[in-house]
């Protein structure tokens, strides 16, 4: 077992399973929480997850597949993905925003809000992406809810890509218009300037 990841809520591993490379990622107990409300969380959070991963794959995400969820110790075990981060190659292959952008489209289009959506969540293998990290994610229809993941990655881009900024966010809306239409992806678009619109007056006031 060999950390990779320490994080706020859980830490990530890479393990050995039956002979094969997987990840582990596991939710550590909180001693402020009372010991039975940290269980129930920690529990909870584990299981949702990993129902949200298997949702994503159903909508058509190319996701890690789910080994073993462990809702005693608030373990998932799923495939370890080879690749790269898309985040450190995308000022050198801008097509893989248009997959990022079709597969955030699949899971809007199903319902699935991810609630993280960045660079740093999807690893590219060969040329296709893998989307992962659905701690966050929720069920929702509302326009607002699915216009929030589309502004999160657009802030993502722009500041953390700013030299290929416009080229990779349009690449990212046309993969998203080709599953979603132009309609509503126009409809999520004006949500999302909206809400831009709502941040810089609350910085002003």
């Amino acid at each position: 077992m060999m950390l990779i990841k320490k994080g706020a809520e859980a830490d990530i591993y890479l393990v050995d399973w039956y002979g094969k490379k997987a990840v582990s990622k596991v939710r550590n107990p909180k001693s402020y929480r009372n010991k039975v409300l940290d269980v129930e969380i920690r529990t909870k959070r584990t299981l949702h997850e990993a129902e949200m991963l298997a949702n994503a794959k159903r909508a058509g995400v190319s996701t890690p597949l789910l080994y073993f969820v462990d809702r005693n110790n608030a373990e998932i075990v799923m495939q370890y993905i080879k690749g790269k981060l898309a985040r450190d190659l995308i000022e050198r292959d801008l097509s893989i925003c248009k997959d990022m952008g079709v597969y955030a489209a699949k899971l809007h289009v199903s319902n699935i809000v991810h609630g993280d959506l960045t660079t740093s969540n999807f690893i590219v293998n060969g040329c296709k992406p893998t989307l992962f990290d659905f701690g966050l994610a929720f069920h929702s229809g509302k326009i607002e809810d699915k216009a929030v993941d589309i502004r999160l990655i657009k802030e993502i881009m722009s500041s953390a890509h700013a030299s290929v900024f416009k080229e990779a966010f349009d690449n990212f809306i046309g993969g998203y218009e080709s599953v979603t239409g132009k309609v509503f992806a126009s409809k999520i678009l004006a949500k999302v300037r909206e809400i831009e619109r709502r941040g810089r007056y609350a910085r002003v006031v």
